[in-house]
């Protein structure tokens, strides 16, 4: 319905020719770790008892951390929200809540990132399963790097390229190419299933798949 009180202005329209960051695309679940420093008149008991919600100490003060999937929080399975037994997201929520102190060490923010490997859509061939960040910038070698006591487990999604849209597409094919040719980066000796092209100017993600990429999610055979 159209609004004629509110004044709607027209979006701020992104450059295309700017950096784009490519990143192979991982076959995991979405995860993300929210984390914030209280303030000094925050009282942490509200959170100590709360499912779903841990709380750590460090030398700069207290800090809460919490873990969502794509679509909501979520809780260890042991604890329940709301009264019912809730999703623990193949256990990446009690994975977050015994490695709270470490992970805190990332900052306050949000971070997003794949929670990947057994039992997880195409597993990989590991034992085991690991979180990896999605912000190369902040993360990933060169530009940043992980705190020196992160958990084993913690990594960031491999970083293909660095480009801008003049020569995007070039790119793009470059980075399929290579991903067909030796499969993933992030797991020797598995395949691959994408990339993801992300625009630092336009703060948006787009993917592109190594096979039925022209198929809508769940078409594929």
């Amino acid at each position: 319905m159209t609004n004629v009180t509110d004044f709607k202005p027209w979006p701020k329209i992104p450059r295309f020719n700017r950096e784009y960051v490519i990143t192979e695309k991982l076959d995991g679940t979405n995860a993300q770790i929210a984390i914030k420093k209280l303030l000094a008149d925050d009282d942490p008991q509200r959170f100590l008892h709360q499912p779903g919600f841990s709380v750590t100490a460090k030398e700069d003060g207290l800090y809460v951390l919490r873990a969502g999937s794509r679509r909501r929080w979520i809780a260890p399975n042991t604890d329940k929200l709301d009264g019912v037994q809730h999703t623990d997201n193949f256990g990446f929520a009690g994975w977050v809540a015994s490695n709270a102190n470490t992970l805190a060490n990332l900052g306050e923010g949000t971070h997003y990132g794949e929670w990947y490997g057994r039992g997880i859509q195409r597993g990989y061939g590991m034992d085991g399963r690991k979180f990896a960040l999605f912000n190369t910038t902040r993360f990933g070698s060169p530009h940043g790097s992980l705190p020196l006591d992160a958990p084993a487990e913690l990594t960031v999604v491999p970083e293909l390229a660095r480009t801008r849209g003049h020569v995007l597409n070039e790119t793009i094919r470059d980075c399929m190419r290579l991903l067909r040719v030796l499969g993933s980066v992030a797991e020797s000796g598995a395949s691959a299933e994408g990339i993801v092209i992300h625009s630092i100017e336009a703060r948006q993600s787009y993917k592109v798949l190594l096979e039925n990429d022209d198929l809508p999610k769940g078409m594929a055979a």
